[in-house]
């Protein structure tokens, strides 16, 4: 095959819709390790996770970072006041109660009892009449029941599992009429600790990209105009050497790493012969992607000179 030809067949499958498509479907399913193979108490360590979670969202870092965001969708010419913004996946409110703050009026979707309950604990009693709380998965609710097709001016979804796959983006993006917005990770996820414990357990599962390159591929193949931000997260950690074991089958199962008795017995006798002071320090973090897409385009100016 001459190159002329080749690089137009390369070009062929990039803008060819269903190769994305069926692509994005292989990687979402392609885990070796399946969480539903496991002995993983899932329920336990959601519960842990959404609380930790909670508390680090309203310290004033998690605050700043929520503003960040916020502040960036603003540079984008979205103005808060009077909005109706539906908020899937709102969590305990890190989004939804500083958007209130500005102005907006809103719907969260949140299916998790405790996130809600803590969400409700959270919400200040001036903004309570601004909030609407739907307590149902995202992608089990049929948009013309409820009655949300273009219903909002504008669709949040922050790090929400829901938008895995672009049966339900579009399932979003049919219920605004002016803006939706989307974050999700842009690469692997990157932790210094369970990088020394792939090593261990000589285990190396397959890269992931993230979904931000298939979703941004979609949006572009279906001709959508959108504004994109990609930034690298870094914390750093120091943890108890019981506090790291009690952790490790949760963290195993985020990191597709096996989680048998034998893997995580292992883990547990490089942790402590590795970490004798007690203490482990570590890093995580990866890189992430912010995606605002417009749906109401700016009215054009045409200027016209004397020639014309």
């Amino acid at each position: 095959m001459s190159e002329k030809k080749h690089v137009s067949k390369q070009s062929e499958i990039l803008f060819d819709l269903s190769v994305w498509e069926e692509a994005w479907k292989n990687q979402s399913t392609a885990s070796k390790y399946n969480m539903k193979s496991t002995a993983f108490d899932a329920t336990s360590a959601f519960e842990r996770w959404a609380r930790e979670y909670h508390q680090q969202s309203f310290t004033e870092e998690g605050k700043k970072r929520s503003e960040r965001i916020i502040g960036w969708i603003e540079n984008q010419g979205v103005s808060f006041d009077g909005l109706s913004i539906l908020d899937i996946g709102a969590a305990s409110g890190i989004f939804t109660i500083p958007f209130a703050t500005k102005g907006a009026t809103l719907t969260a979707v949140e299916p998790s009892e405790l996130l809600v309950s803590l969400m409700k604990e959270t919400i200040p009693a001036s903004l309570t009449s601004c909030i609407d709380i739907i307590s149902e998965r995202f992608e089990d609710i049929s948009i013309q029941e409820k009655g949300w097709e273009k219903e909002y001016d504008f669709a949040f979804a922050s790090m929400c599992p829901a938008m895995s796959n672009w049966e339900t983006i579009e399932q979003a993006i049919s219920t605004a009429r002016k803006y939706v917005y989307i974050s999700t990770m842009a690469g692997g996820r990157e932790h210094t600790l369970i990088n020394e414990l792939k090593e261990v357990l000589g285990v190396y599962p397959s890269h992931d990209s993230g979904d931000m390159g298939y979703i941004q591929q979609m949006l572009y193949l279906k001709d959508y105009s959108y504004t994109t931000l990609i930034t690298k997260e870094t914390s750093y950690i120091e943890m108890p050497v019981e506090e790291v074991v009690d952790k490790l089958q949760e963290w195993f199962n985020i990191h597709e790493l096996p989680t048998d008795k034998d893997s995580l017995a292992l883990a547990e006798q490089y942790i402590r012969d590795t970490y004798k002071d007690g203490m482990v320090k570590f890093s995580r973090g990866g890189k992430f992607g912010k995606i605002l897409i417009q749906l109401e385009q700016p009215n054009m100016k045409v200027v016209r000179t004397k020639n014309q």
